[in-house]
């Protein structure tokens, strides 16, 4: 039956995807292409889209950062990083709900929305501080009130909700903080996981390891999956029913999936992955992936020419969106090659799995 299954999944999602385009050689990309469900500005200095979530009711959460100048000559920043979380409606309209001041060096990064549809962003600082590291929530009037304060040095990353906690990837230490968010701030004194497993470098080429380390991040029952762009792998780690974490364990690791960002499973237990990068070398580049329950990676898309830096894949809620993933392209290297971030949406014939 197992086999039965599988064979179905795969027949399903060849056909599917050739229709989209997505299964096309690598570097090129057969018509029709896949959707474009919505662009953003790129911006005077570029622009870079790095979380999105999905609510109840199938609208879009993008969490979209605008670089000020930066004179690399001189180390000076002339203009802030300003920050935007926008929302893209079904039927694909989008409107801004928050834009927040992020000078100069401060950055959003990943969505999560809770239960009743409320709205998180992860904000970083990358150099001067003046934007607390931590995650924040998004408020009616469009300001964003920090809920999770992290310590100095963290580096907040993918974030998700299991069980009414919040779990934020830390991928300066290779890490994945925990916080019960309630009226007030949540300040956790620990990582609730910290192992070499998720950490950033790699020590044999770089002593440093000051690179990325865990990433993306989802849940399958009482597990968690972390991805971890540097070591190209994949860990899982249980949850016990006490809450602490169990033994973290690879269970996959391939050069394909080196800059692994954001994650997200189907409904048959398959793990969706984007990489920052593709393997031919072209650009844009990037990569879809996806890891079968028994450990099998799929390649779905390698630099076709539709990815564009992509780091978060997210599955519809919606009858007719259940199974569509929209994979948002973050258009990282935007100022050097003038693209602008965007969301893609391709039919997987495979439904998402449910968050709740």
């Amino acid at each position: 039956m197992k086999r039965f299954v599988t064979i179905f999944i795969l027949a399903a999602l060849t056909l599917a995807l050739l229709a989209t385009g997505a299964a096309a050689s690598p570097g090129r990309a057969c018509a029709p292409m896949p959707g474009t469900v919505a662009t953003f500005l790129p911006g005077d200095y570029g622009s870079f889209a790095e979380g999105m979530a999905a609510n109840s009711h199938g609208a879009l959460f993008v969490s979209l950062t605008t670089w000020g100048f930066y004179d690399e000559a001189d180390e000076t920043t002339a203009e802030s990083n300003v920050g935007e979380v926008w929302k893209v409606a079904p039927g694909h309209d989008k409107v801004r709900l928050a834009k927040v001041d992020l000078s100069p060096y401060g950055m959003l990064l990943g969505v999560a929305i809770d239960r009743r549809d409320r709205v998180y962003v992860a904000a970083y600082d990358m150099e001067s501080g003046l934007t607390p590291n931590g995650v924040y929530r998004l408020e009616g009037d469009g300001s964003l009130t920090q809920v999770v304060v992290l310590p100095e040095g963290a580096w907040p990353n993918g974030i998700a909700f299991h069980e009414g906690r919040l779990y934020i990837t830390d991928s300066g230490t290779g890490a994945v903080w925990r916080a019960r968010v309630k009226a007030g701030m949540a300040s956790p004194s620990k990582p609730w996981l910290q192992d070499d497993l998720l950490a950033p470098g790699d020590p044999g080429t770089d002593p440093s390891m000051t690179g990325i380390g865990a990433n993306g991040i989802a849940f399958r029952g009482d597990r968690v999956f972390v991805s971890v762009a540097d070591h190209a792998r994949v860990v899982r780690v249980p949850v016990r029913a006490d809450g602490s974490p169990g033994t973290p364990r690879v269970i996959c690791e391939a050069p394909q999936l080196k800059t692994a960002d954001g994650i997200a499973f189907d409904a048959f237990g398959g793990l969706w992955i984007t990489t920052d990068s593709g393997t031919t070398g072209v650009s844009p580049s990037g990569g879809l992936y996806r890891l079968t329950p028994a450990a099998g990676l799929w390649t779905i898309a390698d630099d076709p020419g539709w990815l564009n830096y992509p780091t978060t894949p997210v599955f519809g809620t919606t009858r007719g969106t259940r199974s569509t993933l929209f994979v948002e392209n973050g258009a990282f290297y935007g100022l050097d090659d003038g693209s602008s971030p965007d969301i893609r949406s391709l039919r997987v014939a495979i439904p998402g799995l449910p968050l709740w």
